[in-house]
């Protein structure tokens, strides 16, 4: 067999160092991933509002171009279709296999977190509907407590009124009764007046008696010429 030229050994090395890049690249994915999954399963500490969030990565586009693979088109640039270039990166279809694998089940493993992460929007909007549920519940319990002290307040209202009726029921017989006992005071007074009336008349009779007795005794008394 021909020794292969320095041309194909050199382009086999950068292959080969091409290949442990996406493995290694590949372990990363992975990694972040895992990392993902085992924050999502750890308690999240409180943390203050400020304007940058510390757990989302990606918080301005310069930082996106750091977090991609290395890629060089140019590498991958034909001039002949039947020609190609042997420095053009290569893996070997065991590296494919391995590499691929890792890829597969580092998809699988982001397919997941996104699921998990799928599962805790959904429970936030359930907490969401619970709290507003809640906060009607306590609506409604209020008015119902409104409407209760507005039924305290109509039997307060009517209680008053009743007393008020009785108060003026009470008023009305006192005034009654004070008019009762005027006409009785007037008609013992118009009969007192009739009695001063009557003794003055017999005094003033009784006097004219006593005089004309008087006079006649006078009379007697005086000689006769």
């Amino acid at each position: 067999m021909p020794r292969p030229s320095l041309s194909e050994n050199a382009a086999k090395r950068k292959g080969e160092k091409l290949a442990q890049k996406t493995v290694g690249a590949a372990k990363s994915v992975i990694e972040t991933a895992s990392n993902l999954v085992d924050t999502t399963k750890k308690p999240r500490k409180r943390t203050t509002s400020n304007a940058s969030i510390p757990t989302l990565k990606f918080t301005t586009p310069n930082k996106v171009e750091g977090q991609l693979p290395q890629f060089n088109p140019q590498q991958y640039q034909v001039s002949d279709p039947l020609s190609p270039p042997k420095s053009m990166p290569q893996v070997t279809q065991s590296q494919f296999v391995s590499a691929s694998r890792i890829y597969d089940g580092g998809m699988r493993a982001l397919q997941l977190t996104g699921k998990a992460f799928d599962l805790t929007r959904e429970r936030f909007v359930v907490e969401g509907k619970k709290a507003k549920t809640f906060s009607a519940g306590v609506q409604t319990a209020t008015a119902f407590e409104k409407v209760k002290g507005d039924l305290t307040d109509y039997q307060i209202q009517l209680q008053n009124n009743q007393q008020k009726k009785i108060e003026l029921g009470t008023a009305k017989l006192r005034t009654t009764t004070v008019q009762s006992i005027a006409v009785e005071t007037e008609k013992e007074l118009s009969e007192k007046l009739a009695q001063a009336q009557a003794g003055a008349e017999l005094a003033q009779l009784q006097t004219q008696e006593k005089q004309t007795k008087l006079a006649e005794f006078k009379l007697q008394l005086t000689p006769q010429v």
